[in-house]
């Protein structure tokens, strides 16, 4: 040796590299790893290259649309969790970046995302078939474009979407609803096959769903429906065997029946899931009151397990002082301690502290509060590496 620097790296074996780097913990050390050395970045970047293994914890999926702009930006934040018993101290919320890119989609509606083993399905929040909604992995950035099934679906009336991936086949599966003649029409579209297929409705084929209701837990997708006779309901649509079950939601009073604005003093609800347990959360009065199914299916185990008065509300303006303002809130995780992470409005993001009982703001969100033309959705989403061209068939638009 000449006492020179020796690059190991450069004289090990491609496979021993490879081995090496399969070994990575996570995705926020794979992107790091691409900005190593061009070597490093080729091989981590190839076919060749299994990144089935490499795993990341659920981080913060930010989707921001602007007001006459053809895409979307999506902003994905690694969140930390803090076990209670660690510390006596008030748990401060930690984020960091993951990604911030511009998703090209060339729709300038304002899109909402379904979350499901790490891909988005982005669509039009108001639910107007004439648009076309999209499956993407904001990591590998890549997009597929889905239409409706035309054949099938009336203009006249606004679509429900879901995703799911089946527990058992793996398959990845988009649901479309849309409401013609008093009955539901319900399709499945599985990625890989290029096509739609009519699916019988069963116990959901003539009742209203709510736009806003879905949610993924325990293998099934799930919407809020009711008939307008008996209190509100919750369908879920079991993702491998493709049928449909009813049961109640929690006991919160007179079912109050509209989508876009209930009346005064009564709740307005939204189906969510924090922990793998199924919660129904809406505001009503001066609190935000979130009640989580115990054990799945059984309408007697709703339980309420959170009730947060606004008046703690600590923010630097007089927002949800106006009731008007207060009626949608989405809690997004539940952490360790007991601290609650929610999105108010589709504007705010919002952290709730047990020890405290207060509610602040959290800063990543406070950019797009004064911009009326800003539409921001939030959701937890599990990134992966998992290429859309693995479906094969499908047209996959990279970005």
């Amino acid at each position: 040796m000449d006492g020179s620097r020796c690059d190991f790296f450069k004289i090990l074996p491609s496979e021993i590299t490879t081995l090496i780097l399969s070994r990575l913990p996570d995705l926020r050390t794979f992107s790091i790893s691409k900005c190593v050395c061009k070597p490093w970045r080729n091989l981590l970047e190839s076919d060749d290259f299994s990144k089935s293994k490499i795993k990341s914890p659920p981080a913060l999926a930010r989707l921001t649309s602007t007001k006459g702009k053809n895409s979307t930006r999506c902003s994905i934040f690694e969140i930390e969790d803090e076990d209670e018993a660690v510390s006596e101290k008030i748990h401060d919320l930690h984020y960091h970046p993951l990604a911030n890119l511009e998703i090209p989609h060339g729709n300038q509606q304002s899109m909402e995302a379904i979350s499901a083993n790490g891909l988005l399905l982005l669509h039009p929040e108001n639910g107007d078939p004439e648009e076309p909604f999209y499956v993407c992995n904001p990591i590998t950035r890549e997009y597929i474009v889905l239409s409706r099934p035309k054949k099938y679906i009336s203009l006249r009336y606004l679509l429900s979407y879901g995703l799911g991936v089946s527990e058992i086949s793996g398959q990845y599966k988009v649901i479309c609803i849309s409401r013609g003649g008093g009955i539901n029409c319900f399709h499945v579209y599985t990625l890989g096959t290029r096509k739609w297929r009519l699916v019988k409705g069963g116990a959901g084929s003539r009742l209203k769903f709510f736009s806003y209701g879905h949610t993924v837990c325990n293998g099934k997708l799930h919407w809020t429906v009711s008939d307008f006779r008996q209190p509100l309901r919750i369908c879920g649509f079991d993702v491998e065997t493709e049928r449909f079950s009813i049961f109640y939601a929690p006991p919160v009073g007179e079912c109050f029946g509209f989508i876009f604005a209930p009346p005064v003093g009564k709740p307005f609800g939204k189906l969510c899931v924090l922990k793998d347990k199924l919660c129904f959360c809406y505001s009503r009065d001066s609190e935000i009151v979130v009640w989580v199914m115990k054990e799945y299916g059984d309408d007697d185990s709703w339980t309420m397990e959170y009730t947060m008065g606004t008046y703690t509300f600590d923010f630097d303006d007089h927002f949800c002082m106006d009731w008007t303002k207060m009626k949608c809130v989405f809690p997004i995780e539940i952490f360790k301690d007991g601290d609650v992470l929610m999105l108010m409005e589709k504007m705010r993001l919002i952290y709730y502290s047990k020890k405290t009982g207060k509610t602040q703001q959290v800063g990543i969100f406070k950019d797009a509060v004064a911009k009326e033309d800003y539409f921001t959705f939030a959701t937890i989403f599990t990134p992966s590496l998992l290429s859309l061209k693995s479906f094969g068939v499908e047209d996959v638009v990279a970005f």
